[in-house]
């Protein structure tokens, strides 16, 4: 096995990866290299008693380059040649109404949304240790806090029995280049990716090879900070679950009332999320705490709240309504 093969059969097996199991097909390299790795793990059985995968591919046409159905045919060429099955969602976005995301942005929610309309249990991603690194970087420019700093998990939950796992993200981009060397391998390349008016690309590009002329390490310490912040990330949400009295239906308000304000916004920010709210700013997260905890034995009804929910605390305890 190579070294990609056995860091791909290893991540399968960790994540106790079956069943249907469908590679995110770009048809760029990474995506390419996960493709071609996966097929050979399986072919040479060397899951041993691990249980069976039904692979197939997942290509989602975005519209966005002039090349886009040429890149869709090479993904249907190269899933032939493999006999995988290939599944093509086209989607349609415009450049001018993201929302606020950005094409980036808007590009990537718009595929996480296409992959939970597929029936495959796992989704299998191409992301490597460089775009850990980057999306660190960017996530420390953009001022993010903890959960941002962790950047992308090794497996993420898309839809209720449905993950997202990325088998290649302890692996530098050269390990994978150097795979694909070997394989004699195709791939196609987006044009877009030298564009550095897109963020990533300028950091990719341009910030992080200046900055490993200074710090030559640089991508391992972006990497090593991720791991820790995912860590540190880990136990404040155990901590809110603790200072929520959380069972997994209710949420008890009292026990924060004498809190400190940054145990009560923690606590308000994971029980967001677990109901599937997006993070808000600090701000507002401050500002909803006042609102909701006080230092008082009374627990009179107040809320707070964003444009489409509202945190009620009523009896003690915290409900949301949309």
């Amino acid at each position: 096995m190579t070294v990609i093969e056995q860091a791909v059969a290893d991540c399968l097996s960790r994540c106790q990866v079956g069943g249907q199991v469908a590679v995110a097909l770009s048809g760029g390299i990474d995506s390419m290299v996960l493709l071609d790795s996966v097929h050979r793990i399986l072919a040479a059985g060397a899951l041993g008693g691990h249980p069976a995968i039904e692979l197939t591919a997942l290509h989602v046409h975005h519209g966005l380059s002039a090349n886009a159905d040429d890149w869709m045919a090479f993904c249907q060429r190269e899933c032939d040649a493999r006999d995988i099955p290939l599944t093509v969602v086209r989607i349609q976005l415009d450049r001018y109404q993201t929302q606020g995301q950005g094409i980036e942005g808007a590009a990537r929610a718009a595929r996480y949304a296409a992959f939970q309309t597929q029936p495959a249990a796992t989704i299998l991603a191409g992301q490597h240790a460089d775009d850990q690194a980057e999306t660190v970087l960017h996530q420390l420019l953009r001022g993010t806090g903890l959960a941002g700093l962790a950047a992308m998990g090794e497996v993420r939950q898309l839809a209720s029995g449905q993950q997202l796992v990325r088998p290649l993200l302890g692996q530098p981009r050269s390990a994978i280049e150097e795979y694909a060397a070997q394989r004699g391998l195709a791939w196609v390349t987006d044009e877009s990716n030298d564009d550095t008016t897109y963020t990533r690309n300028f950091i990719r590009h341009e910030l992080l090879p200046f900055i490993e002329g200074r710090f030559p390490q640089a991508k391992a310490s972006l990497t090593r900070t991720a791991r820790h912040a995912a860590e540190s990330a880990a136990m404040m949400e155990a901590l809110a679950k603790i200072d929520l009295q959380w069972n997994g239906v209710v949420a008890g308000a009292e026990t924060l009332d004498t809190l400190p304000k940054s145990r009560q916004t923690n606590a308000l920010y994971y029980w967001l999320r677990w109901h599937g709210i997006s993070a808000p700013s600090h701000a507002q997260l401050d500002e909803w705490a006042s609102q909701l905890f006080r230092d008082s034995p009374t627990d009179k009804p107040h809320q707070a709240g964003g444009h489409d929910f509202v945190i009620r605390r009523q009896r003690g305890k915290l409900l949301l309504s949309r």
